[in-house]
């Protein structure tokens, strides 16, 4: 009864059944890629995982959950070319009986648990892998380095087995990248649903944006938005910048009153089974653009058109951002377009991709060009998602209001 009036009142708004977690057989088949790539040689790679993510205590990797699903510390996964019947082996930290009553129970060390990850063996622990380097007559390094000073566990164990073994080094650091960039069905529909779920909390952004109230207000409408629509954590953290901080690429203390006559610009959103969107919207805070905003906002609007244009399986990201630039250079704002025009998105919201070769079919990037005029109190950028086909792309994104007429008529509306 309780909870009948709950949900009448609005207080409390049903949600989908969470994501499903991508089968087995998914993984196998990543790992079967990666083990062809490796032409023989032996690889390992560990979760490098951060503590306390956006909206969960611990989140894995995007490299090291893309080949497993798992997302727990202290795992390593072991490829093994010469091996007959262990090419694949997963180790997982010991058990820690006092840690699991905190945390709960872990699973026992049985073939079903092999089965369950669509590996050859599971083990605890922490791979030894000189023998398996010695056997395979080479050690690839897949995982990217992580700073200057090569610090992730895997580069490390790596080179010490192929000194210890005395065998060669491979160098395959782009290949993981190459392959993550290439989605499949199955992870482009779970960005699809984050997409949705991102349009609702930009609807609810597009209603909050008046004069008054204050940017965090709108963060905490659109992410409520989020989350009563089945979003299963955030892409990253939302940024709200009002009149000047609108200019700021990167703003997040989210604290100013918004103002008649501000632009809100709004880039937030949803994540969902793990996969990210990436949108920004820019809101006219009095329902309209004056002039000077809209001459802006067409650049960055016609600067997204010609980026679109080009976008084709075979083309690089690089190609599309001097299209980018000369579009803006023609409209007079290049100066005022200070970062790149777009990214991969994936498990990451900033995912793994070639930057320089070509993009493949399945990719999926953003197209963000932006103007940014601290000194006249406002920055506008657009942020679509876009699906690299084999004819060109799909607008991902196609669903929200892009023109300027389309957004203020939006915002008219999610106000009435």
């Amino acid at each position: 009864m309780l909870l009948a009036l709950a949900l009448a009142a609005g207080f409390i708004h049903p949600t989908p059944t969470p994501a499903a977690g991508l089968p087995a057989s998914v993984y196998q088949a990543r790992r079967a890629a990666v083990l062809k790539a490796l032409g023989g040689c032996a690889a390992v790679v560990a979760s490098q995982g951060a503590v306390n993510g956006i909206t969960e205590d611990y989140r894995q990797d995007g490299d090291f959950y893309w080949l497993t699903g798992i997302n727990e510390p202290g795992a390593w996964l072991e490829f093994s070319p010469s091996s007959r019947y262990r090419k694949v082996r997963l180790y997982l930290k010991s058990r820690d009986p006092e840690a699991e009553r905190w945390t709960g129970p872990r699973a026992a060390i049985v073939p079903a648990l092999a089965e369950k990850y669509g590996v050859d063996q599971v083990k605890r622990g922490k791979p030894a892998f000189v023998t398996e380097a010695a056997q395979s007559g080479c050690v690839a390094i897949i995982a990217p380095l992580e700073d200057a000073e090569d610090q992730r566990d895997d580069v490390t164990l790596s080179r010490k087995a192929s000194a210890a073994a005395g065998v060669r080094l491979d160098s395959q650091r782009a290949l993981l990248g190459k392959l993550r960039s290439a989605h499949a069905k199955e992870e482009i529909a779970l960005m699809q649903r984050a997409i949705a779920i991102t349009r609702a909390g930009h609807e609810a952004a597009a209603h909050a944006t008046v004069a008054g109230v204050s940017e965090r207000d709108v963060q905490t409408q659109l992410e409520y938005a989020f989350f009563s629509n089945g979003g299963t954590g955030l892409s990253y953290s939302s940024i709200v910048g009002s009149g000047e901080n609108g200019a700021v690429l990167h703003w997040d203390q989210n604290s100013r009153l918004l103002r008649e006559g501000d632009l809100v610009v709004v880039d937030a959103a949803a994540e969902y089974g793990r996969y990210a969107a990436d949108v920004t919207r820019t809101y006219p805070v009095s329902g309209h653009f004056n002039e000077e905003q809209a001459k802006a906002y067409r650049a960055v609007y016609q600067a997204q058109e010609e980026i679109f244009a080009k976008v084709r399986a075979g083309v690089s990201m690089e190609e599309l951002q001097r299209t980018a630039e000369e579009s803006l250079r023609r409209a007079g704002y290049l100066d005022k377009f200070i970062h790149g025009f777009g990214h991969f998105v994936g498990l990451e919201v900033h995912d793994a991709g070639d930057y320089e070769g070509p993009l493949p079919v399945g990719a999926i990037i953003t197209v963000e060009p932006g103007v940014y005029l601290p000194e006249r109190g406002f920055g506008i950028r657009i942020e679509d998602e876009l699906l690299v086909t084999a004819g060109g792309y799909e607008l991902l994104t196609r669903d929200f209001p892009r023109k300027l007429e389309e957004v203020e008529a939006w915002v008219a509306t999610a106000r009435k």
